[in-house]
């Protein structure tokens, strides 16, 4: 059976405090795979001031499987110090050209060490988990993939473990390093956050009961909402607070992937043409002006609604501005529930979020991936695991 637009076919949600309930998602084929890419050491990255690259790194990982893909939709998530996605089989042999290609770029680029592998879904559901997916709408732009069933998590811990990664560790061989990694943008500042802190937080719901789950999920999300405010309120995108940059350093990321087969003067020449059209950018967009097919003076809002700030990929994820005095009440609700052994929780503060873009057409069809500045994500992921640690 041809399963290939299985993920295009799938009912789109847009209640975003629906993630935990079983309906909202279906069993993923059992012919697709699961491709993914993790940043080693990241930690040691982020304390080097290079989780910027990092970002880059998985945000390369997916750019080079949507082109591949071309009409064909496919499921992914941006997890901050990587990346993983769900192909059809005949897309496999792209998936493998596309991760030994940004292995490639990490070591030569970025001098990071990138761990990339595939997995059939059918061998994760014989080691006794699942994979289910779900859409949701976070914009008119930009449908979002959900994933539940435990499935990618242990796909996750099955590339990390020194014992199963040989099962799914992606190596040269019968496929040659490969990729297109046109639309991959690193062309803004860092985002200030308006209310004084850019919080990332992750928080895995640990019961079993689908029911009860579900009812913890849509309390975390009515929760956020209470403390936070509505969606545009904590929005780590303030349109206002968007600067471009000229920075060869912050530039250097996207030059690392796009021009990374050129000689130094290439990278010279890249990086000069880039600036232009940043220069270009910012003209357009101060002055509003409309084109043919864009209108600049509304382009920064319209990347605001395309950033992917919320997620859920067998927890949940959001990326949050606020003061610190909304991040103590949330914690505080967070600490209860850790202490009922009903979930676990990680959390970084950070004054800043960061940003990694895929634009493949202006007027609309760009998506942006945000994290918090200084590990975000990251080291959420590190202290969620480090509280779970505490559970014995």
């Amino acid at each position: 059976m041809n399963t290939t637009s299985f993920y295009a076919d799938l009912p789109v949600r847009t209640e975003f405090s629906d993630v935990g309930r079983p309906e909202c998602y279906t069993p993923l084929p059992d012919s697709w795979h699961v491709v993914m890419c993790d940043v080693r050491n990241s930690t040691a990255a982020v304390e080097s001031g290079r989780y910027k690259s990092v970002n880059t790194l998985g945000a390369a990982v997916i750019t080079g499987m949507l082109n591949a893909a071309g009409d064909t939709e496919i499921p992914f998530v941006f997890e901050g110090d990587g990346a993983m996605l769900c192909v059809p089989p005949e897309l496999l042999d792209s998936a493998h050209a596309v991760l030994l290609r940004t292995r490639e770029l990490a070591q030569k680029s970025f001098a990071l060490d990138l761990r990339i592998a595939t997995l059939p879904v059918a061998r994760i559901r014989e080691a006794g988990a699942d994979i289910l997916v779900g859409r949701f709408r976070v914009s008119e732009n930009y449908v979002q993939a959900m994933f539940a069933g435990g499935g990618m998590a242990l796909a996750d811990r099955f590339m990390k473990d020194p014992v199963t990664a040989p099962l799914c560790r992606v190596e040269a061989g019968r496929v040659g390093p490969a990729g297109n990694f046109d639309g991959l943008e690193c062309r803004w500042q860092d985002i200030p956050s308006r209310h004084g802190e850019t919080v990332s937080v992750m928080v895995k719901v640990l019961v079993d009961d689908a029911g009860e789950a579900n009812r913890i999920y849509r309390e975390l999300v009515a929760k956020v909402r209470e403390i936070y405010g509505a969606d545009d309120e904590c929005h780590p995108v303030w349109p206002p607070n968007l600067s471009f940059t000229f920075s060869g350093r912050r530039l250097g990321n996207e030059v690392g992937v796009r021009a990374a087969e050129r000689s130094a003067w290439g990278w010279w020449l890249y990086l000069m043409r880039t600036r232009a059209i940043v220069l270009l950018g910012w003209f357009l967009m101060r002055f509003g002006i409309r084109t043919a097919e864009t209108d600049w003076g509304r382009y920064k809002t319209i990347l605001a609604r395309n950033s992917d700030v919320r997620k859920f990929n067998d927890c949940f994820r959001q990326i949050l501005a606020g003061r610190a005095a909304q991040r103590e009440a949330l914690v505080a609700w967070l600490d209860e529930g850790f202490a009922r052994r009903e979930l676990v929780y990680g959390a970084h503060v950070a004054d800043r979020a960061q940003m990694t873009c895929l634009v493949f057409d202006y007027s609309g069809r760009h998506l942006h991936f945000i994290d918090g500045a200084d590990g975000g994500l990251s080291m959420a992921a590190k202290a969620l695991k480090e509280r779970f640690a505490k559970l014995g």
